[in-house]
């Protein structure tokens, strides 16, 4: 009882793969007629510049030249921060060696 049943989902199976790629044939043949129809003046393409080695020089140079002033950004951000750690620890000695000599000097003579 299965294998007629089964012989039908294949042939009903094999129709449909059938008609998918006649659509499909059917589809490239008109994409093809229509390509033949339309002049060659009004197909698009790809613009491509005369000066496109200038054009990519110039994209170079541009790539560079964003590279170094980043790079000079992130020197010059350095050198603050450098600057101003040696600011704070400047002021934290400065402070720190204040402190001993208050612990030393001044609180022995009020006890």
């Amino acid at each position: 009882m299965n294998s007629p049943d089964k012989k039908a989902r294949e042939l009903r199976h094999q129709e449909q793969e059938l008609r998918k790629r006649e659509q499909e044939s059917r589809l490239r043949e008109l994409e093809a007629e229509i390509d033949r129809s339309v002049p060659e003046y009004l197909r698009t393409s790809k613009y491509e510049e005369p000066d496109s080695q200038v054009n990519g020089k110039l994209k170079q140079w541009r790539r560079k030249i964003l590279a170094v002033a980043q790079f000079t950004g992130i020197v010059i951000a350095v050198v603050v921060a450098v600057r101003i750690a040696s600011w704070l620890a400047t002021a934290l000695m400065v402070g720190g060696i204040a402190f001993i000599a208050y612990k030393m000097f001044v609180e022995e003579d009020r006890s």
